[in-house]
C-alpha cells in the first residue's frame, strides 16, 4: 500500500514530532515514521526554561508536560570552585524522556499526523518528491524531513564544531534524598558531570569525557565511570547510592553541523542537522526550535505563492546562527572554569571564547519618555528573511552585529511598524501610546522594557 502525503517526517523525537504537529496544524498532510516503540528510554532529561514558548506555539499543554517531569528550582553547581553553589533555575524541568517523547508523538497524532510504526528504509527521490519504503508499503511525499538524530538518514558531510566528546551514563534507583539538590553539575579534572533526580525517584548521572579515555589504552566504561564519580569529592547524596553492577552506557556527545541542511525537497532537523555541546542543557529546546522553523520552511516551500528562496535562506541561516551561538556559549562556560585549566580536556574546549563585551548604561524610561528617540548604533532596521507565523517572508527586522538572529516580530507585531512609530512620534511616550492601541494590556510596557534592556534606544539629541 502506498500513502501519499505532502511531507514525510522520519524520526519521532522532539524535533520530528514538533515539526509534524506544526505542519498538520496548518493543513499539511503529514506522515511520521518511527521505528522504536514509545515510550522509550532516552538520555537527556534536562529541559531548559526556553522550551515553554516553543511547546506553547505547538499547542502542547503545559500541565501535560509537567505531569511527566519534576520542576527544577535549584541546582548544586561545583564549577569555578570545589564548593557547591546553590544556583536558582527559573522554569527548568527534569523529565522522563520516554514519557515526554511519547506525549509529543501523541500530540502530533491528535493534530492529524499519520504515525507509521516501521523502519524507514533507503529513500529515493522521484519526479515528484520522495518514495520512502516502510514495511510492506511506501510513503510518497513532496518533501522529506530527516529527524533521525545522529544516525542522519539523509547523510551529508559532517563538520566537527568542537573537540570530540563521549558521554558515560547510568541510571539507578535511589533512596529518599530530601536534602539533595534536584540537579548537580560538577567539574572534574578530565571532564564534567551532570546528575539529577528523575520522576519516579531514579537518579541519572552523565559524565562527559574525551574519547581517548576509553578503548585502546583507556578504561572500560564501568570502571572509568566509577572512578570519575568518586573524584567528585565530596560525592554528595545524589551520587552516594550507586549500586554495584549498575550498567554504564556510552554515547557520542560531540558537536557538529551537516554542511547542507535544506534543499527544495528535503530538510534536516534536530541532530540530523547539527548537535550542540551538552553543557548548554538545551538539547530539547534546540530540537524544538529546528522543528518549528523547519515546519515554516516546508510550508513556505509547498505554498504556490511562497517565497522559496527566502525559505531556504532562512533555515540555512538559522542553523548556522544556532551553531555559532552554542559554540560561543559553550566556549565561555568552559573558560569560566580555571581549577583544571591546565588539563587537556578543559584547554581544548575553552576555544577562542572572548570575554563578554562591556555594555552601555541602560537608560530608564522616565529619562526617555518625554524625548524623541532613535535606534542606537550599531542596531539597524533592514529587510531580512523572517518567520512570520507559519510562513517565511521578507520583512524589515532589527539587526545588530552581536545578535545571532534578527528580530522581526515582537508580541506578534512587525518590529518595523513599532520602530516606525518611534520615529514618527514627537516623543517616546506618545509612541508607546500608539503601541497600547494595538496590544493587550501591559504588553506595550513589556516591549518598551525589551528595547531598553537591549540598549536599543537613545535620545535624538544624544
Amino acid at each position: 500500500m502506498t500513502l501519499a502525503v505532502d511531507v514525510c517526517v522520519v524520526g519521532g523525537g522532539p524535533a520530528g514530532a514538533g515539526e509534524a504537529a506544526a505542519l498538520a496544524r496548518v493543513g499539511r498532510r503529514v506522515a511520521l515514521v518511527e521505528q522504536r516503540p514509545f515510550p522509550r528510554d532516552h538520555v537527556g532529561e534536562s529541559m531548559s526554561p526556553g522550551v515553554w514558548p516553543l511547546l506553547g506555539s505547538l499547542g502542547v499543554p503545559r500541565d501535560a508536560v509537567e505531569s511527566v517531569g519534576v520542576p527544577v528550582s535549584m541546582a548544586g553547581v561545583r564549577w569555578q570552585t570545589p564548593d557547591e553553589v546553590p544556583t536558582p533555575i527559573d522554569g527548568g524541568l527534569t523529565v522522563d524522556r520516554g514519557m515526554f517523547d511519547a506525549l509529543q508523538l501523541e500530540h502530533a497524532r491528535a493534530a492529524g499526523v499519520v504515525v507509521v510504526a516501521a523502519r524507514a528504509r533507503r529513500s529515493a527521490r522521484t519526479a515528484t518528491g520522495w518514495r520512502v519504503p516502510v514495511g510492506p508499503g511506501a510513503i510518497e511525499a513532496s518533501v522529506l524531513a530527516d529527524a533521525t538524530g545522529r544516525a542522519a538518514l539523509l547523510g551529508g558531510r559532517r563538520t566537527r564544531t568542537a573537540p570530540r566528546t563521549l558521554a558515560l551514563h547510568a541510571r539507578w534507583p535511589a533512596d529518599q534524598l530530601p536534602d539533595a539538590p534536584q540537579t548537580l553539575i560538577c567539574a572534574l579534572a578530565d571532564g564534567w558531570l551532570w546528575c539529577a533526580r528523575l520522576p519516579g525517584g531514579d537518579v541519572r548521572a552523565m559524565i562527559f569525557v574525551a574519547p581517548d579515555r576509553l578503548g585502546s589504552g583507556g578504561d572500560e566504561p564501568g570502571r572509568l565511570f566509577r572512578r570519575l564519580l568518586s573524584s567528585a569529592d565530596p560525592p554528595g547524596p545524589l551520587l552516594a547510592d550507586l549500586p554495584e553492577g549498575t550498567p554504564v552506557g556510552v554515547c557520542d556527545a560531540s558537536s557538529y553541523c551537516i554542511d547542507e541542511v535544506v534543499t527544495p525537497d528535503a530538510v534536516r532537523l534536530g541532530e540530523a542537522a547539527f548537535a550542540i555541546d551538552p553543557l548548554s542543557s538545551s538539547g530539547v529546546q534546540t530540537a524544538l526550535q529546528t522543528g518549528v522553523a523547519a515546519a515554516a520552511t516546508i510550508h513556505t516551500l509547498l505554498s504556490p505563492d511562497g517565497d522559496r528562496a527566502a525559505a531556504l535562506e532562512y533555515y540555512a541561516d538559522l542553523v548556522q546562527a544556532s551553531v555559532r551561538h552554542h559554540r560561543s556559549t559553550a566556549g565561555r562556560l568552559y573558560a569560566e572554569h580555571d581549577r583544571f585549566a591546565d588539563r587537556r580536556f578543559w584547554r581544548l574546549r575553552r576555544g577562542d571564547a572572548a570575554p563578554a563585551p562591556s555594555v552601555a548604561r541602560r537608560i530608564e524610561p522616565a529619562e526617555l519618555l518625554p524625548r524623541r528617540v532613535r535606534l542606537r548604533a550599531p542596531a539597524e532596521l533592514r529587510p531580512v528573511v523572517c518567520r512570520v507565523g507559519d510562513r517565511i517572508e521578507l520583512h524589515r527586522a532589527l539587526c545588530r552585529p552581536d545578535w545571532d538572529r534578527p528580530v522581526g516580530l515582537l508580541s506578534g507585531l512587525p518590529v518595523g511598524s513599532l520602530v516606525d512609530e518611534l520615529y514618527a512620534a514627537p516623543n517616546l511616550g506618545l509612541a508607546v501610546s500608539e503601541w497600547v492601541r494595538s496590544l493587550p494590556p501591559g504588553r506595550a510596557a513589556q516591549i518598551l522594557s525589551w528595547f531598553l534592556d537591549h540598549l536599543l534606544l537613545e535620545p535624538v539629541d544624544a
